[in-house]
């Protein structure tokens, strides 16, 4: 996958690789003016080539934001790259991976 790294997301400069696997990777994103972190989820070529794949990332996003609770991270925004790999910008939370 190429990388994002230097480049702007939506409204945020990818600072940096948060991890990845199968589906594709997570970013650190800053926003340029007021300097609040994110992470920006980003689907590979291979699974942002299928629709169904698409749909449920974003349906993933949609839902999170439906049922609003402490220990759900909050999704900011959804958007697709210019190359169509679809992505989520969601808050930024330190600390252990589960």
């Amino acid at each position: 996958m190429a990388t994002l790294l230097g480049q702007t997301v939506g409204r945020y400069h990818v600072e940096g690789e948060l991890g990845s696997g199968g589906m594709g990777e997570v970013f650190l994103g800053v926003h340029p003016t007021i300097g609040s972190r994110v992470a920006i989820k980003v689907l590979n070529a291979d699974s942002a080539r299928d629709e169904d794949v698409c749909e449920r990332f974003f349906t993933e996003a949609r839902a999170v934001n439906t049922i609003r609770h402490d220990n759900i991270v909050q999704v900011l925004d959804l958007d697709r790259l210019p190359d169509g790999r679809p992505y989520i910008v969601m808050e930024y939370l330190e600390g252990l991976s589960l």
